[in-house]
């Protein structure tokens, strides 16, 4: 283990210690911006889903919310998770889900720095759990995902020190698989982690035999693990959905979250690029090939989808820390040992109960004081209440034509949208739909002819809001920096004939 060289004891004099203090200040960081936590559509229909499924006890195999495709096979992987997200809301409100949300986040980068303090010293694993902080911070939704960041680190954690130990992980760390995969479909890294540490293993062990039993333990491992991955609604079908997914090409280039990152604005990615570049190049660090290679196949995936930089920053110092702990630890030895250094080794040590009491009084402070203040959603930007009050106004019905972004809280207002963020709709109708929207195309009055969409609900920039506009037969009902709803206007004829027979 990495450490400076100075007398320790079991427990820091402070009381508290520096993985409580950095989840104190990472919870607090997200609470003051719950409009952040809350700004993905998504939340939506994943509460409507944890509905649904309560409602009928039962997780839905086909479509039950849109009108475009319904029926359709859709499977939701992260059911467990909608469940708790769905509960909370109905019990909570909005103010739970931006609290669970930071205690996730805050736990999983406490678990971080905490298993980092193993291998490096406390400066180096507070600047790795910083940078880890700064790729996750744009993730931090109220979304499925969000539960699993503990379970992530737990899970590298425990394949990285087994490895460091020469073993093969216990048995029983094969259970967390199961419940990762009953909250969300990034179990599939912790599988690939766990084979390619696998292959590690073997290629790295120093003869035959010690390369057999190498192979035998971690292949027990992976068959555990692969089997408790199968212990879901969907079975196989939970292990292939990803790959799926995996296929949507044109998909991936158009939605946001599947984009890669745009460097012509500041990225976080670009800060944690230079910290790596500048260990390697000028301080010489040394890297065993195996991990090199697992950390670019991970950088690799967060060039090409924005939002896989979050695992990145997880996991990437769990898999190097090992090796750079030694090295760094030498050339701090050739130094003079600083006040700083002691005071973070003091505090690189764990809690008291003292230490942990002051912790938790200033958790519940900060939960306290948002509960107090409490997080309102009806003029946020994927909220179109007032569009929709509008419409409810003049007795509109019928099928609607949507935003993406506006999908999730139609499904959550009782309305089937035309598309959502789920992914079941495919490439090819995604495709049609954005090339209709963004006028790329000729579709758009196809598309509302063929549907029988009797109302739009369209984001005011959306290049299809200037077409129909001007398209014959439409008319503008309502707008505002929100939304923007037009109309049949023949519909709306019959509509005003019936309120008047009534």
């Amino acid at each position: 283990m990495a450490a400076i060289a100075i007398p320790v004891r079991s427990q820091g004099r402070f009381g508290v210690s520096l993985p409580l203090l950095l989840g104190l200040l990472v919870y607090g960081q997200i609470l003051n911006y719950p409009a952040e936590v809350l700004g993905d559509a998504d939340t939506y229909w994943h509460i409507a889903t944890g509905r649904w499924i309560l409602a009928h006890r039962a997780v839905p195999h086909h479509d039950v919310f849109s009108f475009s495709m319904p029926g359709a096979p859709w499977t939701s992987p992260e059911w467990l998770a909608e469940i708790v997200i769905a509960w909370l809301y109905d019990h909570f409100g909005w103010t739970a889900l931006v609290v669970v949300a930071a205690l996730c986040e805050a736990s999983a980068l406490a678990l971080l720095l905490r298993v980092l303090l193993r291998f490096l010293a406390p400066i180096h694993a507070l600047i790795a759990t910083v940078l880890a902080w700064a790729l996750s911070m744009t993730h931090v939704l109220a979304r499925p995902h969000i539960f699993t960041l503990p379970i992530l680190v737990l899970w590298v954690a425990a394949l990285v020190i087994a490895r460091s130990r020469e073993r093969a992980p216990s048995p029983w760390l094969a259970l967390l698989i199961t419940l990762w995969a009953n909250l969300h479909s990034s179990y599939m890294l912790g599988l690939v982690l766990a084979g390619l540490l696998a292959g590690e293993a073997v290629l790295l062990a120093p003869d035959w035999g010690a390369r057999l039993r190498a192979a035998r333990g971690w292949a027990v491992f992976g068959a555990l693990s692969l089997t408790a991955a199968l212990i879901t609604p969907f079975g196989i079908q939970g292990l292939v959905q990803p790959f799926e997914l995996s296929q949507m090409s044109y998909s991936s280039g158009v939605l946001v979250e599947w984009m890669s990152p745009n460097f012509q604005r500041y990225q976080p990615l670009e800060v944690w690029l230079m910290v790596l570049l500048f260990g390697g190049l000028s301080l010489g660090w040394r890297l065993p090939p195996t991990r090199v290679l697992i950390v670019l196949l991970l950088l690799h995936t967060a060039l090409r989808h924005g939002r896989h930089a979050e695992p990145l920053g997880f996991v990437a110092p769990l898999l190097l820390a090992p090796a750079l702990g030694r090295q760094l630890a030498e050339r701090l030895a050739r130094r003079p040992v600083l006040l700083l250094d002691r005071g973070m080794a003091e505090l690189a040590k764990p809690a008291n109960v003292r230490g942990i009491a002051i912790a938790a009084a200033g958790l519940l402070a900060l939960t306290a004081t948002m509960v107090h203040g409490g997080v309102d959603r009806k003029n946020d930007k994927l909220t179109p209440t007032a569009a929709l009050a509008a419409l409810r106004s003049h007795q509109f019905t019928g099928p609607v034509f949507n935003d993406y972004g506006f999908g999730g809280y139609l499904i959550f207002a009782g309305i089937k949208p035309f598309i959502d963020g789920r992914y079941f709709y495919g490439d090819a109708f995604i495709q049609r739909y954005v090339e209709a929207t963004a006028v790329f195309s000729n579709q758009l009055p196809v598309l509302l002819d063929e549907y029988g969409i009797t109302w739009t609900l369209l984001h005011p920039k959306t290049p299809a809001v200037v077409l129909l506009d001007h398209l014959s037969g439409w008319r503008r009902l309502y707008a505002d920096d929100i939304a923007v709803v037009h109309v049949r206007e023949d519909q709306m004829g019959r509509n005003a004939q019936l309120g008047r027979d009534h």
